[in-house]
């Protein structure tokens, strides 16, 4: 199925939520917008269906056979193919060992959207939880036209918990992705919010959950402003981080980057639910860009410890910006 087609197929889903309220998670426009740019992109013809049910492609795979990616080696067994014979360690140690090679597969692929406490924000077009709602789409698409075969999964983390879903493979799944996001419905946060333990048993339960999958996701996309990122959420993340190849897109809002030129300013906390006013003037402006950038930097050490690559969106990007922020990802 061509890209043109996946377009069609997305404005064809948008028309009946025309006439809707915008009070859910992507609207009309969103769904055409992506159409184009992944229309953009050339698709090539399916591969040939696979022999014995097997799915093969370019990604890593939990499995072991007679691939071509040295994994590991371990002591021989009765009924070791002898041709997988690890002759040189059997010289240095006297003990005969087997090389292990990793089997290439069309690697499952998960995309997990962050649409919960600080992502119901936004100053510009659109809110973060909507960008990362349209990252996924488009994510999606992009693994569809490079690997057919893979399995398309998603989450949503909303303040009502985590669920996951599995939709299948191709640009048949993205559409089922996009039709699923569709009928998601924003509800304003509540004041005070919701405790942060709570969220994290959420991301507990639900990453020991996809990590005992099967297939278990190979490939995983967050989409989110990574917010709650600390020690214990990338404690809960490890479970995935260990099986999976984890990548970060970080949407940040305009006055996340820095803070505009107004005067003092009425706000309301959503941690505590306490109200207070936000001074005016160059040095809060700056010493907000500092806590900022500290944050940030505290992040990309928490990725760093999930050996996870990053890539940073802004919410009101376009879907080509958002395109090129996703291909900056690892492969």
């Amino acid at each position: 199925m061509s890209g043109a087609t996946l377009a069609a197929g997305l404005r064809a889903l948008a028309r009946p939520w025309r006439r809707q309220r915008h009070d859910s998670l992507l609207a009309a426009a969103d769904w055409e917008e992506l159409g184009q740019a992944l229309a953009s992109r050339q698709v090539g013809p399916a591969p040939a269906a696979p022999a014995r049910q097997r799915n093969p492609g370019e990604g890593p795979s939990p499995l072991r056979g007679r691939g071509l990616d040295y994994a590991q080696s371990r002591a021989y067994q009765s009924g070791d193919d002898l041709r997988a014979m690890h002759w040189s360690l059997l010289a240095r140690t006297g003990r005969p060992y087997v090389r292990v090679y990793e089997e290439e597969h069309a690697a499952p692929w998960h995309v997990l959207v962050d649409a919960h406490g600080g992502m119901l924000f936004g100053t510009r077009v659109r809110t973060k939880a909507t960008q990362a709602a349209r990252a996924a789409v488009l994510a999606a698409g992009l693994q569809a036209a490079r690997s057919p075969q893979s399995r398309l999964g998603c989450s949503l983390w909303s303040p009502q918990g985590l669920r996951a879903r599995d939709f299948g493979s191709g640009f048949a799944a993205v559409r089922r992705i996009a039709q699923w996001l569709m009928q998601q419905r924003i509800e304003p946060p509540p004041a005070p919010a919701a405790p942060a333990d709570e969220s994290l048993r959420d991301l507990r339960a639900w990453s020991r959950r996809l990590a005992l999958h099967r297939p278990a996701p190979t490939r995983l996309l967050v989409c989110s402003d990574l917010a709650w990122l600390d020690a214990a959420a990338r404690s809960a993340l490890w479970p995935l981080a260990a099986r999976a190849q984890l990548h970060a897109l970080r949407i940040v809002d305009a006055v996340e980057l820095a803070l505009p030129e107004l005067p003092a300013a009425h706000f309301l906390d959503g941690a505590s639910g306490r109200a207070g006013w936000l001074e005016g003037g160059p040095g809060p402006r700056q010493q907000f860009v500092r806590a900022a950038e500290l944050r940030r930097q505290q992040q990309a050490v928490q990725l760093r410890a999930l050996r996870a690559a990053l890539a940073q969106a802004r919410a009101a990007d376009a879907a080509s910006d958002l395109r090129a922020a996703l291909a900056g990802l690892p492969r």
